[in-house]
């Protein structure tokens, strides 16, 4: 009986990436320590930011009882009490490990990459916009520099959006130290952030912008790009999994 069986139970119960072969435990290992660098191990599972991670090999008998399809061998089970943690966990890892969403409704085709600012002082507003206009072509910017925010704005159909959480002032976000060049210090926060929604297309030209945008921006203002709160080394690591589970 499935219910008797501790992994099918969980396959059943809790959020899981499916794969056609067993997971390599180090890779996992090496993307979840990206991922929480204070990543712990419980039993068989892995903690990280209080989700439960573990892999399991799946064996046809698995699949039955687990309603899982009966051509994958491997299966990443992540636990929280919060079902999006669980997907914004496992839709990281596919994308860097390939794989199916099951059920079907954990897939998120919705890009959210940030190019993280560490450096002082912060580029202001125009320097981005100009970089940004470079590859995405003409936009404006759309001030709210009270609340330290900027859009930068391309046509009404223009896939890709673009945000900069902005330093209006010292005494908004950050403090003042006059050892710094501009006397700024950023708020670590402090990040431009690229989006676009693939779920009608896919294979939309514009995630290619996107990715190139952020590069371009990360290397001007020495900065990391940043999706699912793990590095982003390649367009890969931003793509949505392909592999879909029937809904």
């Amino acid at each position: 009986m499935w219910f008797l069986d501790r992994t099918a139970r969980q396959l059943r119960a809790n959020p899981a990436l499916l794969t056609y072969r067993p997971p390599e435990p180090a890779r996992l290992e090496s993307l979840l320590r990206q991922y929480d660098p204070g990543l712990s191990v419980s039993g068989d599972w892995f903690v990280a930011r209080g989700a439960k991670i573990r892999w399991v090999e799946v064996t046809e008998e698995l699949a039955g009882k687990a309603r899982i399809p009966a051509d994958r061998r491997g299966a990443i089970i992540a636990s929280h009490d919060n079902k999006h943690v669980a997907g914004f966990v496992l839709n990281g890892l596919a994308s860097r490990l390939g794989g199916a969403l099951h059920p079907p409704d954990v897939h998120d085709p919705y890009v959210d990459v940030q190019v993280s600012l560490p450096g002082v002082p912060a580029p202001d507003c125009e320097e981005v916009a100009a970089l940004v206009r470079s590859i995405l072509g003409e936009r404006v910017i759309e001030h709210d520099h009270e609340i330290g925010f900027c859009s930068i704005t391309g046509a009404p159909d223009d896939p890709v959006k673009v945000s900069y959480d902005w330093p209006a002032d010292d005494d908004v976000k950050g403090s003042y130290d006059p050892r710094t060049p501009g006397g700024s210090v950023l708020d670590p926060d402090y990040a431009i952030d690229l989006e676009i929604d693939l779920a009608e297309d896919p294979d939309h030209p514009g995630l290619e912008l996107l990715y190139r945008t952020a590069v371009s921006l990360a290397t001007a203002f020495n900065g990391v790009v940043v999706s699912k709160d793990m590095p982003v080394t390649r367009i890969e690591d931003i793509t949505p999994t392909r592999d879909r589970l029937p809904a």
